[in-house]
């Protein structure tokens, strides 16, 4: 196993100017051989592991997801990485059959009924052994559930559960109404490219590109870039992304943006997860714009395969980019599939 210690440290840069404080995300926990990880409004998600040695659960993981408050959605689900496509699956349990899960029609999740789902939380968090059976009854996978009863416990502490009777492990006599509600995610109030629909936003010359490259110490300049592209980011300013350095599956790029005149200036963020320890000028690893979402989007590798890593979302609200999503698995144990640790939600607004 490889336990990530990144070098791509999450410090916090470029604070935002207005009254709103920076994004304070969490992070994954790794219990035996599940990960579990909570977001900022008490969304928790907790995953099954292939074992250590990836004897066990390398094709497929079990899944709880579950959100705060009295009445917040509890589901339980498991995810299958070959390319299997069975109406139905069956999870058994220390032999048993417990449920049967239905395909939720994104290809690659299963659900329990939600009225099954907190008749077998208990189980998962106080059996020995899983597995996932097709159709037929045939086998297709082992299951860990080694750390499942950890990571109920954190994901219960998490959302202040423990000692209700809604608590998966920590269960009490307090009723579950009384369970405490979790703090509303932030709103952030984004600018859409209204005007300029459909425009394109043209480089930098390669000579001026060579600049900012050079000035923020980058790989070497040969009149090559890899990269020096523009976007329009709003009516009034667009996004300038050059290439800085390169490994073998990470990219790290600087960006910039340009303003009407032609002024340009390093991009701001409220918060960002860069390599290094430059705090004016990030780099930003994976980088990439998506121009139907109108978003900014990382994603750091952990190693080749993208079994582990961090990935961020971010919305320009017309003065810095706002972080609306982060995504974070910090342990390569062959898991594609990478817990939310931060979201807020986004408001359209004209500029």
């Amino acid at each position: 196993m490889i336990d990530l210690l990144f070098a791509l440290t999450a410090a916090a840069q470029n604070p935002p100017t207005n009254s709103e404080p920076a994004p304070e995300p969490g992070t994954v926990r790794i219990f035996g051989d599940w990960a579990v990880g909570c977001d900022n409004g008490w969304a928790c998600e907790a995953i099954s592991l292939p074992s250590e040695d990836w004897g066990v659960g390398n094709d497929a993981s079990l899944t709880v997801r579950r959100a705060g408050g009295a009445d917040g959605y509890l589901r339980i689900g498991a995810r299958l990485y070959e390319e299997l496509d069975p109406d139905t699956i069956a999870l058994h349990i220390d032999g048993r059959h417990v449920a049967t899960l239905t395909d939720s029609g994104d290809g690659e999740r299963y659900e329990i009924d939600s009225g099954m789902a907190r008749v077998v939380l208990p189980q998962i968090a106080e059996g020995g052994s899983a597995a996932i059976h097709g159709p037929a009854g045939e086998h297709l996978f082992d299951l860990s559930l080694a750390g499942s009863s950890a990571a109920m416990r954190f994901v219960d502490d998490r959302q202040q559960r423990a000692g209700t009777r809604g608590a998966a492990v920590a269960i009490g006599t307090r009723p579950t109404a009384g369970v405490v509600e979790p703090p509303p995610v932030p709103v952030i109030r984004a600018m859409p490219v209204a005007a300029r629909t459909g425009e394109t936003a043209a480089p930098l010359p390669i000579g001026e590109a060579g600049r900012l490259h050079e000035a923020r110490e980058c790989d070497g300049f040969d009149d090559q870039l890899r990269r020096n592209e523009a976007f329009v980011l709003s009516d009034a300013r667009d996004l300038i992304l050059i290439s800085c350095s390169a490994g073998a599956y990470n990219f790290s790029d600087i960006a910039y943006v340009r303003d009407a005149d032609g002024a340009i200036s390093p991009a701001r963020f409220d918060r960002v997860f860069a390599w290094g320890e430059d705090s004016e000028i990030p780099l930003l690893v994976n980088v990439f714009w998506d121009e139907t979402a109108n978003e900014l989007g990382t994603y750091a590798k952990g190693r080749g395969i993208g079994d582990c890593g961090t990935a961020e979302r971010f919305v320009w609200d017309g003065a810095m980019f706002r972080l609306i999503e982060r995504r974070e698995m910090n342990s390569c144990r062959g898991s594609p599939h990478w817990i939310t640790v931060w979201r807020a939600n986004v408001e359209w607004v004209e500029p």
